[in-house]
């Protein structure tokens, strides 16, 4: 059950991360000579940097708060667009990992991942609203059992990263090396919030990627 100060938070930086932006980019467009537009998008880029830093900052703050090996964020897009966008998400990528020391990070090796790999996950995801664990000793999916288990992952944990709309636009993955590690009901409700309230500064990273 979501807290109501929990609720408020993820409305405020949903609010914060999208309108914020979309606003800027009609009054440009529409209103300011381009003298103007250079220095708005400086200070765009500036936001873009403080936006990315909080999200590397709080996944490195989940990583040592809950113990977990590797934690990452993964966007979907089009090849040239993340969302929000007019064209079909049809790829993954991760964009931001956070990984305990010693364990490899796998960033620049999960890029422009088809959608259809994850497909059957996803679809779980979406009817029961809610994150979900694999354990790849009882996995059935062969494709992302060999996927997880050649990395040496254990446990997976993912966690939907919705807009307001119940639009889903990313995923939050906690991995798990050692097969006796494991995430408490109530450290995977935990997590499923912090999703929550990283979803905005993901979607306004997105707005401004795609108006570049």
């Amino acid at each position: 059950m979501i807290s109501e100060a929990s609720l408020y938070t993820t409305i405020a930086a949903f609010v914060s991360g999208v309108f914020g932006p979309l606003f800027v980019f009609l009054v440009r467009k529409k209103f300011l000579p381009n003298s103007t537009i250079r220095g708005l998008k400086n200070k765009e880029f500036s936001i873009l940097i403080k936006n990315q830093n909080i999200i590397n900052n709080a996944l490195n703050d989940l990583q040592e708060h809950y113990k977990v090996d590797r934690i990452w964020i993964s966007q979907f897009h089009n090849g040239g667009n993340f969302w929000p966008s007019n064209q079909s998400m049809k790829k993954l990528s991760v964009t931001f990992e956070s990984t305990a020391l010693g364990v490899s990070t796998d960033i620049m090796q999960m890029q422009s991942i088809p959608v259809s790999f994850f497909s059957g996950v996803l679809d779980k995801m979406m009817d029961d609203e809610s994150y979900i664990t694999l354990t790849m000793d009882k996995l059935k999916d062969n494709a992302l059992r060999s996927y997880w288990s050649s990395r040496g992952v254990a446990t997976v944990c993912l966690f939907p990263i919705y807009c307001l709309d119940k639009m889903l636009v990313g995923l939050m993955c906690v991995e798990l090396l050692d097969m006796k590690s494991s995430l408490t009901s109530q450290q995977c409700a935990e997590l499923y919030d912090e999703a929550k309230k990283l979803s905005g500064y993901i979607v306004n990273i997105a707005i401004q990627k795609s108006d570049t």
